[in-house]
């Protein structure tokens, strides 16, 4: 039943650990699929898939006891990465946004961020603090120097990755068969469900694959009218030193 009103946004993390899906709010987007758990995507009343910050697991061991590039309980790895390519009627162009694990620091992640549109391109590092789920610090490139940004100019870019549709009325099918992640065609499962966007009525549409690390691969609102509203599509990923998902080299 259409409800009106636009559904509540969740927290989706960019992580390596599976997690029962990440898309879960009425915002349609994809995180590295590296670094952040999140809710549901599947679940009933789900209305969308969405990018997000990067966030590490809870540090619970003793530093000492860990690597330098690995965080304690986190499967992740500075080298991580992950490419997402954002487009739609939503807004003006496509934006494709790479996310890197470069480093940890303290227990505290180091990513760096790159977002490309026609217009041109951002780059911003940020300090991300697992045990309290936040960013703590970003930064942008200049020259030889790191200038401290506000927090805001990242989540700016962030929320430019996310689109909320206005209600669900609930799943609509579910089928198997099999996605692109760059040359590589993987089994996947996709699930519909019938969405509105304002007064038009629409299906989102979102696909899955173990063979993904955090499994999401795509997702979509599209109208009735087959105008694509939103999709979120993963375009590669791996580690830096080692073969990648979806390309032969970066």
């Amino acid at each position: 039943m259409k409800t009106g009103r636009a559904m509540k946004r969740a927290a989706y993390r960019f992580t390596h650990d599976i997690n029962p899906v990440r898309l879960a709010r009425l915002v349609l987007g994809f995180g590295l699929g590296l670094l952040t758990p999140a809710c549901s995507l599947f679940g009933p009343a789900q209305t969308a898939v969405h990018a997000s910050p990067p966030v590490a697991a809870a540090v619970t061991a003793t530093p000492a006891a860990q690597p330098a590039d690995k965080a304690p309980g986190d499967s992740r790895k500075v080298g991580d990465f992950s490419v997402h390519r954002f487009s739609g009627s939503y807004q003006k162009g496509p934006l494709t946004m790479t996310e890197e694990v470069v480093a940890n620091e303290d227990g505290r992640w180091v990513i760096d961020y790159t977002f490309e549109e026609q217009s041109g391109t951002t780059k911003l590092r940020v300090l991300f603090d697992p045990q309290t789920d936040s960013v703590v610090r970003v930064s942008k490139q200049d020259g030889t120097k790191e200038v401290v940004m506000p927090l805001s100019t990242y989540q700016n870019l962030i929320d430019r990755t996310s689109f909320a549709a206005d209600s669900n009325d609930g799943q609509i099918a579910a089928t198997r068969g099999t996605c692109l992640v760059g040359p590589s065609e993987l089994d996947c499962e996709t699930k519909s469900y019938k969405v509105w966007v304002g007064e038009k009525q629409a299906t989102l549409n979102v696909s899955r694959s173990s063979s993904v690390p955090d499994g999401d691969v795509t997702g979509d609102i599209t109208a009735s009218d087959g105008t694509v509203i939103y999709r979120s599509e993963l375009v590669e990923m791996g580690n830096a030193t080692s073969p990648k998902l979806g390309v032969a080299s970066r």
